[in-house]
This record gives structure tokens, sequence and C-alpha cells, in this order.
């Protein structure tokens, strides 16, 4: 999902769980060509997305991208458009994630940062190709080769006119220091695509704290990862880039980040903690140093449940003075915890939003597996599950891990270190995943 922010407030439609006001700024509504995209629980909890929607005229999902004219225009999800030749001039269709593609997407991967150019019409199944030409800056770049047995090829059909697809404009509402920004178009769509904080001028998402309050944190804050002084007590910023960042995040002993202007800048020597201790390092070369100023107060958000009758899934309604809107995640009354949607093999289902990445070790000698997952020792948010792969697997995270783990590199038995501020917790039995809710995602009609 694109943005943290979905496109719903406090109101509804025929299903009765909103309470839909005609006008209200805050609602998600469809356009005559743009429908909004759902996720539909199977309990009848619905949430709008701000980041996709449907093209009743092109019959495709769409999404928000800078388009060659300077435009932002709702472009059809579709995979790649490259070239067979090494002078751009032959495309062919590269089906890598669309498994019956309708379009085909031509861009420049560099100008902009990469915009979209061209939209065509995805034509018969193709002969296959071992490699591929693209376009870079204006200029015809390659060959990339193509991976065998995971793309399929496709001619490339009519071109659909770029001027016809909809251009998308943003707009804003609140009069507090958050603003919600809006994204809209000229057929009527408009959704809720985000918070800004006006007095950062920073854009920003809610983030449940410690202590159960909810705080608007700032989304292009850059981390802060070492100090100034020999005793680690003096935050210190590497930045890499020509533009120095506005805004410094940093992790407290408590788990939370705390936000701070960026300060003066400043000369080796650098230090970072190692466990207890504060060791001299040395930042990337050409990386400038700077302080970080005092912590910034950031906007809270009120965090309740809409609380719908025989619903399983609760909606989380957010607000800030005169603004009104759903989060992403809902609320599992069945599991205690929050979770948002996560497509799977074969279906939708709404997993814990909190989710450790799990990993296999080993006991002594390597002969034994052992399923655990490495944690911080203090998180902002708990943390009570982890996932696992092939197959794909929810478990539930237990006790710390006591004895000596080893992870095998193929030759080598070797003992494993947790990284510094971090903890091994072992991990239950996998869960049935229908034990989560189930959704569908669909264009609303």
């Amino acid at each position: 999902m694109t943005a943290r922010w979905l496109a719903v407030a406090v109101a509804c439609a025929a299903c009765g769980d909103n309470l839909q006001r005609a006008g209200d700024p805050f609602t998600a509504v469809s356009g005559t060509r743009l429908a909004l995209q759902k996720y539909r629980y199977e309990d009848g909890t619905e949430l709008a997305v701000a980041g996709e929607f449907y093209d009743t005229q092109l019959h495709t999902r769409c999404a928000p991208r800078p388009w060659s004219d300077g435009a932002v225009r709702c472009v059809p999800v579709a995979d790649d458009a490259e070239y067979i030749d090494a002078a751009c001039t032959m495309r062919i269709g590269l089906g890598r994630t669309v498994a019956k593609p309708t379009h085909f997407v031509a861009g420049d991967t560099l100008a902009g940062g990469g915009i979209a150019t061209r939209v065509f019409r995805a034509g018969a199944a193709a002969a296959a190709i071992t490699q591929y030409y693209s376009i870079a800056g204006g200029a015809c770049i390659g060959p990339t080769a193509v991976p065998q047995g995971l793309t399929s090829f496709f001619a490339i059909g009519d071109e659909v006119d770029g001027t016809d697809l909809v251009a998308l404009g943003s707009d804003e509402v609140g009069d507090d220091r958050l603003a919600l920004q809006i994204r809209q178009s000229d057929d009527g769509m408009r959704v809720a695509s985000g918070l800004r904080d006006r007095e950062l001028d920073a854009v920003c998402t809610a983030t449940v704290q410690g202590d159960g309050r909810a705080l608007c944190e700032p989304i292009a804050a850059a981390t802060a990862i070492y100090f100034g002084d020999p005793t680690c007590s003096e935050p210190a910023m590497a930045v890499g880039s020509a533009t120095v960042p506005a805004i410094a995040r940093l992790i407290e002993p408590s788990g939370c980040a705390s936000y701070h202007r960026i300060g003066r800048e400043l000369a080796p020597p650098v230090y970072r903690r190692d466990g207890g201790a504060c060791t001299p390092v040395s930042v990337p070369t050409g990386d400038r140093l700077f302080s970080i100023d005092a912590p910034i107060e950031l906007p809270a958000l009120g965090r309740s449940l809409e609380e719908v009758r025989g619903r399983r899934l609760q909606r989380i309604v957010l607000d800030h003075g005169a603004l009104h809107l759903f989060d992403d995640r809902v609320f599992d009354t069945a599991t205690g915890l929050d979770c948002r949607p996560r497509a799977l093999r074969d279906a939708i289902r709404c997993l814990p939003a909190n989710l450790a990445a799990g990993t296999t070790l080993f006991t002594d000698g390597c002969t034994a597996q052992v399923r655990v997952a490495e944690v911080p020792q203090h998180a902002c948010q708990r943390i009570a599950h982890a996932t696992t792969n092939r197959p794909f697997q929810v478990r539930e995270i237990g006790d710390i891990v006591a004895t000596p783990l080893f992870q095998f590199d193929g030759t080598t038995c070797r003992p494993y270190t947790p990284a510094a501020g971090n903890e091994l917790r072992q991990l239950g039995p996998p869960l049935d995943l229908a034990m989560f809710m189930s959704a569908i995602y669909f264009g609303e009609r």
C-alpha cells in the first residue's frame, strides 16, 4: 500500500456502518470514471485505499504516477513495455507480475526519478527473448538479461492516449497544525492520501507510542546512529547526500523514537554504541556530520474504535481537532491486536500489524534447527508474532532463548550473536492462517 492513510471517514453506505453526511470533506467518494479500491473483510468491514483506483473506462486498476507532461495521472497498474533491439525501436511486453495483462507501460527510468511516458494495450503472446533494452534519461541502454521461467512475453497493441488518462490533483483540509491531504480528480473522485504537519512542513504518519498515545511522526526523517562525544551522550547524524534533512529520528532506550531538528556541522571523531561501550568509528567517505538539537514536540491524534455491533474487526478512528479519518489498521477483537491486509498466495488476510522476521538457527553442532526471531530488547510497540517463509507462516513469539545458538553457512557452524540491543526469542508452532480474517480487494461500482 503506498499510503499510510486511507480515504475513509466516519461515514458509510448501504451497509450502514458509517454515518455519511452530504458534502463531508473527509468522506471518500468514487468519481464517474475513477472508482475507489477497497478491502472488504468477511465480517463486512470495509476500508478504501488511497494509492490505487479502478478506471472504469479502461477496465483496469490504476495508480498515481508522474506523467511525461508534468501531471500526475492514474496510470494502469501494469508490467513494463521494453525493447528487443539496441536502437529501442521495437517494443515487447514483459509479463512479470500480471498473469493475464491487459496493458503495458513504457517509461523513462531516470528522467525525474522515473516517469511513465506511454501506455499500450496488451497483444497476443510473443516469442521469448533473453535480453531487452530500456530508455533511461532519453538514451537507449542495455542489454539486460531476462529471467527465464519467470517472464511471459506479449506483443504490444494499440496505444492509449496519455492525455486521456485521468489527471489527479491535491487539496488540504483542516485549520489546525495537522492538515489532511486529499487526492482528487475532475470526475468527482476524492480520497484522503496522508497527513502533513504544517509546523514542520513534513508529511507524517500516526504511530502508536509505548504509552498508547498516537503521534504524527515525520515520514522522511533520517535516523541518527552516531554520537559526537566519547560517552555517546550527544547524538549526531551522518549525511551522504548534498541535501541535508531537516529532521532527525533518534531511537531512545525505550525503543520509541524522538524527533529533532538538525544542528550545526561537526568534525570527527565520531562514535557508536556497541552494547554497553562507546566506540570510535569512521563514517562513510564523503559524509558530513551534524549535531542533533532538542526534541520536537509532535502533534497528537486521538485514537478510538468505531465499535460496530456484530463485527469482529473494528475500524480505528483518528482525530485531530476537526479532522476525522480511519487508520489503515483495524483492530481485531479476536486477537486483541491491530491488523492490516496482506496478500498471501491464496488469499488476503488481516495479519498483525507488528510482525518480526523469523529465522532458523541451530543447536551446537548445527544438527537441530531452532526457529527464532531476533527482536529489540525494548520495543515501542509490542511484537507478538513473527513470519517465516517457504512456506509462509505466522508464529507466536515466545520466551528468550537461554542457550547458545549457531548459524550454518554451508560449510561452517559458527556461534550466532544478536546485534547490539537485540535478543533471540523462541517461536511457537505455525498458526492456522484461517484464524486471521480474510478479505477481497475490489473496485467500487
